[in-house]
């Protein structure tokens, strides 16, 4: 924001100056109607009208010191709506009235905030609770389809189990650091973790699941990775379309970071919509959106996003789809075993 010009401040002022104008104008006439010398009486007019001009240029350029510095303070702060509280108070009358409008007005929004903050973090609160609570009963019912081999309702079990599980990291991913625990992890581990997850989806799939260099060490948090890695094979399976369906999954050192890569062959993204992928609720044009919520990739990015991870897309429409997780490495990595 810019601060008012010279001419746009004497603007505000017309009235003031066009009231000395005609008084100084009324008090030479006055002079030369009584008999003063026409000289005499212009001169004093004059110095008037420079001193006033002075005058004027000096007022404005501390009332634009002001304005600049209130600016400042303004783009300074993180959340403006605190601004009241710093402002210097004016010493103007008008500008009391303003001040005190905008105190009440902040105050207002304040205690608004607030409230609607604590109504989130109940809700939250809330919302963990009962993905926590409800996954038990769900994980009981997976386990007594499976050991009365009824895989289609397990398949639906662990759907709901899924979905649930996507719910309630999807509450916490905006306070990722109250809830992460950075540890090394072996890659190879964590995907066969991940794996045994999908295996009754990828077998129902005929995915053929290439899985190797899977030999490298990262440090992060495993119930976030484990999650993040979910839901791209999630994503992947959903969208197999070819009769012979290839999962592929592996890992680089590139030395200054390591790099797991996770591709399948399914129907792949059109060009025009590989950009948007990671946005919430995005779901593509040539894709089946029955099944679809675009929470996944999105939530992966987040999270990637939140764990100083990055999360990259390559796709080739009815060709391949490849998603690759950076981990950033540092001298903790050369430590010995």
């Amino acid at each position: 924001m810019e601060t008012l010009n010279f001419f746009t401040f004497l603007e505000e002022k017309l009235l003031e100056i066009l009231f000395q104008v005609f008084f100084i104008t009324f008090v030479v006439f006055l002079l030369v109607l009584y008999g003063s010398d026409i000289m005499f009486a212009v001169m004093p007019g004059m110095f008037f009208i420079i001193m006033q001009g002075i005058f004027q240029w000096c007022l404005y350029q501390r009332k634009r010191k002001i304005s600049q510095h209130i600016i400042d303070l303004t783009d300074g702060l993180e959340e403006s709506y605190y601004i009241a509280g710093i402002l210097p108070k004016p010493t103007e009358f008008q500008n009391n009235a303003y001040y005190y409008a905008l105190k009440k007005a902040c105050k207002s929004m304040n205690d608004e905030i607030s409230k609607i903050t604590e109504e989130k973090q109940e809700y939250q609160e809330y919302v963990e609770s009962f993905a926590h609570e409800i996954k038990i009963p769900i994980g009981a019912l997976s386990l007594v389809f499976d050991n009365t081999k009824n895989y289609t309702l397990k398949k639906e079990t662990d759907k709901i189990f899924q979905l649930v599980e996507q719910m309630l990291y999807y509450a916490r991913s905006e306070n990722t650091e109250k809830d992460y625990f950075i540890k090394q992890l072996d890659l190879g581990g964590v995907m066969h973790t991940v794996i045994l997850k999908f295996r009754r989806t990828l077998m129902d799939s005929n995915a053929i699941i290439d899985i190797h260099d899977m030999d490298n060490i990262v440090y992060t948090d495993e119930k976030w990775l484990v999650f993040i890695i979910s839901q791209i094979i999630q994503n992947s399976v959903k969208y197999f379309d070819k009769q012979e369906n290839r999962l592929e999954v592996y890992s680089q050192n590139n030395g200054v970071n390591i790099s797991l890569v996770i591709e399948d062959n399914g129907c792949g993204i059109k060009p025009s919509e590989l950009s948007r992928v990671f946005e919430k609720g995005f779901t593509g044009s040539n894709r089946n959106k029955s099944n679809s919520t675009g929470m996944g990739l999105y939530l992966a990015k987040k999270l990637c996003v939140r764990l100083g991870l990055e999360l990259e897309i390559f796709s080739q429409e009815n060709e391949y789809t490849r998603l690759v997780i950076t981990f950033p490495t540092g001298t903790v990595h050369n430590l010995p075993e």
